[in-house]
């Protein structure tokens, strides 16, 4: 059942084309489409187009039902009902208090309660923890209708998309599966290309070759040899310049055959990372830096109670845990300082965070990361480039930069200056899908010690090689990759599909209770059933938590 059709969409700001439609765009009932590409590729501008959140310049967008949007700028109060808060863990919160991750959980359960046909998903990623993503994709693989977002989490568009589209250059180019059968199928394109790239510089040489030797041929040939008299020449000129003639005709053939071939580009190639290890300081001891009993409390809550771990030179630590169980506090007591963290002398601690400002905005990218730089310019253009910033990109002032070239450039100029411990506090954020990619290589490649807080599990499954879960108030410290760690994690939660049953049956009885309030009478038996709806809340947020 078709529910949108898009054609010939265009759209430029200030001059500049952001937006230009060459197939049409149709969306029927069950798709699962993920739009993917660089920043600044008119994602957010198509969604914008087909929502009518703003007009095109041409084109036409026809719908033939209800749609819904959630995006990532929209800071309006939601109105939903208990049920969905509660479903979405978001009862008893008011909108001045809500974090990033509830807003945008308030914004999913006022869309889905609308039941349209068309769901529009701007970066609903953005602000949700592991266990945030987990629920909106099951939600997602069972709702009714037609889903179209734009997500920088790879691993959600695994779990939810059927099709991908990559909007690259105002071009349109879709490959069925979700976002890992995605990059096999591009890869695959890519060795096409590379293949047809060979094949024509081999043609082409092999032409370009004949006619030299042709030509040079054809130069050689002279009018009369030298030995031979003008009578004996005069005789055979006819014959002479004819085979000349020839020679050159032919040149002239294989010269047009050069034209007429069809022309391929050579493929981009990423340049390869390889950190001199030699350059960096080295941490003598076992330990880079030791935790011991580290207890944190705000007012009653308690994040951390008698928290102990050890953090080796070399070592890749990941940081998971919901959203609010202490990540970036834990960060920041190891950067500042505290009583009951040992931190090796020769440390020298790199720290981001995105209200962390470390850049000069009066100076290029490229000054900005050179500055304390253990490396030279061309090993930095060479980071540089593999974090997307090409050619005179680097020469770009820091006060021109979006927030996500920002992030860049201060990563950057993290990994090339002269610090053996980094400390990583979301890195990933307003970084699109393949800007996070060489992220990863750059992480991999890096031979210093880091700790790294992400949700994003690509991430975390690519560099770690260790892992502390933070589920105040209990925390997991776990020797070996992410994937190693979540595995073991599901082996011992054998009582996983009970709990899920157990919540089912929970959250049903929680709708039963409300309907009953709301029309009950009688004071004592409210009283009773109000009870009953604290002792399941009760119940159902222990579950949650486990």
């Amino acid at each position: 059942m078709l529910l949108l059709e898009a054609v010939g969409l265009e759209k430029s700001y200030k001059g500049k084309l952001i937006l230009k439609q060459t197939e049409p765009f149709q969306l029927y009932k069950k798709d699962r489409i993920g739009l993917v590409g660089l920043n600044g590729t008119g994602k957010s501008t198509f969604l914008k187009l087909l929502t009518y959140a703003e007009h095109a310049d041409s084109g036409m967008v026809q719908h033939f039902g209800t749609f819904a949007v959630v995006s990532q700028l929209e800071e309006t109060e939601q109105s939903i009902t208990s049920k969905s808060a509660s479903q979405w863990n978001i009862d008893g919160k008011t909108f001045e208090t809500m974090s990033g991750g509830e807003k945008t959980r308030t914004q999913i359960a006022a869309a889905l309660e609308q039941r349209p046909d068309i769901l529009f998903l701007d970066e609903p990623t953005s602000h949700l923890d592991v266990e945030g993503m987990d629920q909106l994709a099951k939600v997602l693989n069972h709702y009714n209708g037609a889903v179209l977002l734009v997500s920088h989490d790879r691993a959600f568009l695994d779990m939810v998309c059927t099709k991908i589209i990559e909007l690259d250059h105002q071009t349109f180019t879709a490959y069925n599966g979700n976002y890992s059968e995605y990059l096999v199928l591009k890869k695959q394109k890519e060795e096409r290309q590379q293949f047809e790239f060979d094949q024509y510089v081999k043609e082409k040489r092999r032409l370009e070759k004949a006619a030299f030797d042709k030509a040079s041929k054809a130069k050689a040939v002279k009018d009369k040899p030298a030995r031979m008299s003008h009578k004996e020449a005069n005789l055979g000129i006819g014959k002479v310049q004819g085979a000349k003639k020839s020679m050159e005709k032919t040149v002239k053939v294989i010269e047009k055959r050069i034209e007429q071939l069809d022309k391929k580009e050579k493929p981009r190639e990423e340049p390869q990372i390889d950190f001199d290890i030699q350059r960096f300081s080295v941490i003598h001891g076992k330990q880079a830096l030791a935790v011991k009993d580290l207890s944190i409390s705000f007012g009653e809550r308690h994040l951390f109670r008698n928290l102990s771990f050890a953090v080796k030179p070399g070592m890749k630590v990941v940081l998971t845990g919901r959203n609010g169980t202490g990540k970036s506090t834990l960060l920041e007591q190891i950067y500042k300082g505290n009583e009951a963290i040992e931190k090796s002398k020769q440390l020298k601690i790199g720290y981001f965070h995105q209200h962390l400002n470390i850049l000069d905005e009066s100076k290029s990218i490229l000054e900005n990361v050179m500055e304390n730089s253990l490396y030279d310019e061309t090993w930095v253009r060479t980071i540089l480039a593999r974090l997307l910033f090409r050619r005179e990109d680097v020469f770009k002032k820091v006060e021109v930069l979006s927030g996500g070239e920002r992030m860049k450039t201060a990563l950057a100029k993290l990994f090339l200056n002269d610090y053996n411990l980094l400390l990583l506090d979301e890195p990933t954020n307003y970084m699109d899908l393949f800007t996070r990619e060489a992220l990863e290589e750059v992480l991999a490649a890096y031979p210093g010690t880091f700790i790294l807080a992400t949700h994003d599990r690509r991430l975390m499954e690519r560099t770690a090689t260790h892992v502390l879960e933070i589920q105040p108030p209990k925390v997991k410290w776990f020797e070996g990759s992410y994937t190693e760690f979540k595995n073991k994690e599901s082996k011992v939660d054998e009582k996983q599909p009970q709990n899920e049953e157990k919540l089912m049956k929970l959250q049903f009885e929680m709708t039963e209770l409300i309907g009953q309030l709301s029309m009950c009478q009688k004071e004592e038996e409210k009283r009773q059933l109000d009870q009953r709806y604290l002792e399941v809340l009760k119940e159902i947020r222990l579950l949650k938590a486990q």
